[in-house]
């Protein structure tokens, strides 16, 4: 249960950053019938107060409430009913237009970025979280089926130890219990790597005393010669090591809080394809790739709702593998006003542009989690 409360928390932690960026509307159903800002004491001569743009209008009542928490997440006036089916849809159109300047129609990228950040992992909270126990079982059992056969080769080795000092084996014997004897440790060996890997199924094994200690951070290549960042890697790495699902939750904390970074590695990339285009400024692409990221992320919480529902995997699967490519291709050329052949050219480098970014990103988060 607390994963839900966590989720609903994220989301409404969101609709608020969104709200706050947005700012107010231009219009207000409501007239004020106050002489003076309640907040500041300035004169009023509107529906908001010209020097602090505190409301005119101050709700008092439970209902009032609940319109101001949907009025935040949703934008009752039509604003975000207005931007979700122009960027599934028409996503060059509507960032051709809020570039041109038709902005109060819309939500801005930033909001709906942030939204839909928040939106995106409070949605993975509930559906991750339900399947961690079944994982969690099948992980057990896998460990201790893992345990149980490590235990009988042990044992069967020592049985077969005690055989080969029998003297009076034949020559042909012998040479079979040699074979099955280093058989079995070889497999011995491969469990034992296993475990010491930090695989969760295989973390229940018992520890040899002989084993050679765990390589120094230089030895597996990580050395920068920087001894206080080699000593916090070397940690890094460890904690890892002993600790995978804990690297996880650090991964997925990490992902959301710097998820803003995906625009930015994504403009110098943007630029390249029109790198000659005076006409097109890096805030033009700042646009494109904000609102580009953030129709990527809807359609990943939306997959993650129907794999949830056991939806037919040729469903959801269709739409993961089609559905992008066909976005960015339309983006690109209501966005910039491209032919059919320079959008389709385009996004070919756009689809490898992204695979390089998105293994940028997960890198810089890998290496702020190792090092953090």
């Amino acid at each position: 249960m607390s994963g839900e409360i966590e989720a609903a928390g994220d989301a409404l932690t969101g609709a608020v950053i969104a709200k706050t960026i947005e700012g107010h509307t231009a219009n207000s159903a409501h007239e004020s019938a106050l002489h003076s800002c309640l907040n500041c004491g300035t004169p009023l001569s509107g529906a908001y107060c010209a020097h602090c743009g505190q409301p005119a209008h101050i709700h008092r009542s439970l209902h009032s409430l609940g319109h101001d928490i949907l009025h935040g997440v949703f934008h009752f006036e039509g604003k975000f009913w207005s931007t979700l089916p122009q960027l599934f849809f028409f996503p060059g159109r509507l960032t051709r237009r809020y570039i041109d300047g038709e902005r109060a129609k819309f939500v801005s990228p930033m909001a709906l970025f942030l939204f839909t950040v928040f939106s995106m992992f409070a949605v993975f909270s509930i559906t991750t979280g339900s399947m961690t126990g079944g994982a969690d079982e099948a992980t057990a059992a896998m460990r201790a089926t893992n345990l149980a056969t490590y235990k009988e080769n042990e044992k069967r080795i020592g049985e077969l130890q005690q055989q080969l000092k029998n003297r009076s084996l034949s020559a042909q014997k012998r040479a079979t219990l040699t074979v099955d004897l280093q058989e079995l440790k070889r497999s011995q060996s491969v469990m034992k790597s296993l475990a010491k890997g930090g695989l969760s199924s295989w973390s229940a094994l018992p520890k040899d005393s002989t084993e050679a200690a765990e390589p120094e951070l230089g030895q597996l290549g990580f050395q920068t010669h920087w001894a206080a960042l080699d000593k916090r890697l070397e940690a890094g790495i460890k904690e890892a090591n002993d600790n995978p699902r804990l690297l996880l939750y650090k991964l997925k904390t990490s992902g959301y809080k710097f998820s803003w970074t995906l625009i930015i590695l994504s403009i110098p990339f943007i630029w390249l394809l029109f790198f000659w285009r005076r006409d097109f400024p890096l805030h033009d692409h700042a646009i494109f790739a904000t609102y580009s990221l953030t129709f990527m992320m809807l359609l990943i919480t939306l997959v993650s709702v129907l794999a949830y529902l056991n939806v037919p995997g040729w469903i959801w699967g269709s739409l993961l593998t089609f559905a992008p490519p066909i976005h960015m291709y339309k983006q690109l050329r209501g966005t910039y006003r491209l032919s059919r052949a320079g959008a389709g050219i385009r996004l070919l480098f756009l689809l490898i542009f992204s695979v390089i970014v998105l293994a940028l990103f997960g890198l810089l988060l890998v290496l702020l989690d190792v090092i953090g």
